[in-house]
């Protein structure tokens, strides 16, 4: 199944201290899908989400599965269905801003996972999400894109956000 992977998802398993055992695996299994299934990743057009991969990990592949990960989405991404390479709108002046995403609570979503949501809004495609407890608030805007999200261990994030904010996440 195709997907849009938030960078958190490769990045857990190359730096993966201060995580739980639980997330690190899942994440793992995730990313261990994907390459030995050859399974296709949405990515934008305009390169964004996989230039914050590589700001972040290293295109050699190595050391980690994350690493691995994204050598894997780099070299293919030219070979999958134009599809899962939409163009998601990239205003030209303004940054983080996205012609596929607009309306109300938009403002809501963090400037830098935006490129994220327009990826899976416009490729029809969940998010795998894998640390960023602030997804969980915003359920009801990303409800009204259409856009679904996995997160690769729902309690890992679920307990983060308690440690977090005091409180249980929506």
């Amino acid at each position: 199944m195709t997907r849009v992977i938030d960078t958190n998802v490769p990045l857990v398993t190359k730096l993966n201290e201060g995580h739980s055992q639980e997330l690190v695996d899942a994440c793992e299994e995730i990313l261990a899908q994907i390459l030995e299934d050859a399974l296709t990743v949405a990515t934008d057009a305009g390169g964004e989400i996989v230039e914050e991969y590589m700001h972040q990990l290293s295109l050699s592949g190595q050391p980690s599965l994350g690493d691995e990960f994204v050598k894997y989405v780099h070299d293919r991404r030219f070979s999958w269905d134009e599809a899962t390479r939409p163009d998601i709108e990239p205003h030209l002046v303004e940054e983080h801003r996205y012609g596929v995403l607009q309306g109300d609570g938009v403002e809501d979503i963090d400037p830098s996972d935006r490129k994220f949501v327009a990826t899976a809004k416009v490729a029809d495609v969940p998010v795998v999400q894998g640390t960023d407890t602030k997804w969980l608030d915003w359920g009801p805007v990303l409800d009204i894109h259409g856009v679904r999200v996995i997160y690769a261990h729902e309690s890992s994030i679920r307990d983060s956000y308690r440690e977090k904010f005091g409180r249980e996440a929506p």
